[in-house]
């Protein structure tokens, strides 16, 4: 015997379905990473002219996002204000006990950066550090 689901059944279980199935929600986006250097296949040596670039340094940070939703349309905008290029970002060159200051930039509106600068001739063979103002130090080669 073959029972037969009434039409309204099968037009109430779609909209059911249509309602409690997820509506396609905007991309994560995070500013907020830390300031890093770029200093892959970098290798100091003294006297050369050398250019340390870097991203990330923004002031601020869009981390978070307010949502409304209806059927079939969404709408979000950032909780924070937009971030703004970081100002006068020094840069220095540690090696043992000495330090050097290499420069200080301005980020761009993407928050890249790039320091322009001769290497110190007093830099020992070995490793040393450089160290922006914001972010994190790269352990760098000196030859």
């Amino acid at each position: 015997m073959t029972t037969r689901v009434p039409r309204t059944a099968w037009l109430l279980a779609a909209l059911l379905g249509a309602a409690l199935a997820p509506f396609p929600q905007p991309s994560a986006s995070a500013s907020c990473s830390a300031p890093d250097l770029e200093t892959d296949g970098l290798v100091l040596r003294p006297g050369a002219e050398v250019v340390v670039e870097g991203r990330g340094f923004l002031d601020g940070c869009q981390d978070s996002m307010g949502c409304t939703e209806s059927l079939g349309c969404s709408s979000c905008e950032y909780d924070e204000p937009p971030p703004e290029p970081t100002a006068d970002v020094a840069l220095v060159l540690r090696q043992g006990g000495r330090t050097w200051q290499l420069g200080t930039v301005d980020a761009d509106a993407d928050g890249r950066v790039a320091w322009r600068f001769t290497v110190p001739r007093g830099l020992r063979h070995g490793t040393a550090r450089l160290v922006p103002a914001e972010g994190v130090p790269a352990r760098v080669p000196v030859t």
